[in-house]
């Protein structure tokens, strides 16, 4: 058949569609990387609507996948406020400080094995400013 079967098995589940969808991808209307997206749908009315809107606003697939990921169709689904993660006292603390002695915003983010610490920059200027600050031995312009 000269197709992989990964390709056949993703077509075959697009049947799993509402026909209304499935005459959509295939006019050409909708995508078949869309109608993979829509997979993660459960109610096929929802499924239908969010078609439509992919068609309407010329959603990305990527916005679709966003758009399941979060739950559906965020239109329908109330918003409920983003908790916020704990932080530990002594990284807001850290973040300041390193904040203070940079002349820029410092985010210190704990995963659950290991951490991160963000430095944003203006400019380069501002980055090779920042790099002198940690590091005074740096040759200047060698950071981009």
């Amino acid at each position: 058949m000269s197709r992989s079967r990964p390709h056949i098995t993703n077509t075959i589940r697009l049947l799993n569609l509402p026909p209304t969808v499935q005459r959509r991808v295939a006019a050409g209307v909708l995508s078949a990387g869309h109608a993979r997206a829509l997979l993660g749908i459960d109610d096929p009315q929802a499924q239908e609507h969010l078609a439509h809107r992919i068609v309407a606003e010329g959603l990305s697939v990527r916005a679709v996948e966003e758009i399941v990921a979060l739950g559906g169709d965020p239109a329908k689904r109330r918003r409920q406020p983003a908790r916020k993660q704990p932080v530990a006292p002594g990284l807001v603390d850290l973040a300041n400080r390193l904040s203070d002695a940079l002349d820029t915003r410092v985010k210190v983010e704990l995963g659950q094995r290991k951490g991160k610490i963000v430095v944003e920059f203006a400019s380069l200027d501002d980055l090779d400013r920042i790099v002198k600050t940690i590091s005074p031995s740096w040759p200047s312009g060698q950071t981009a």
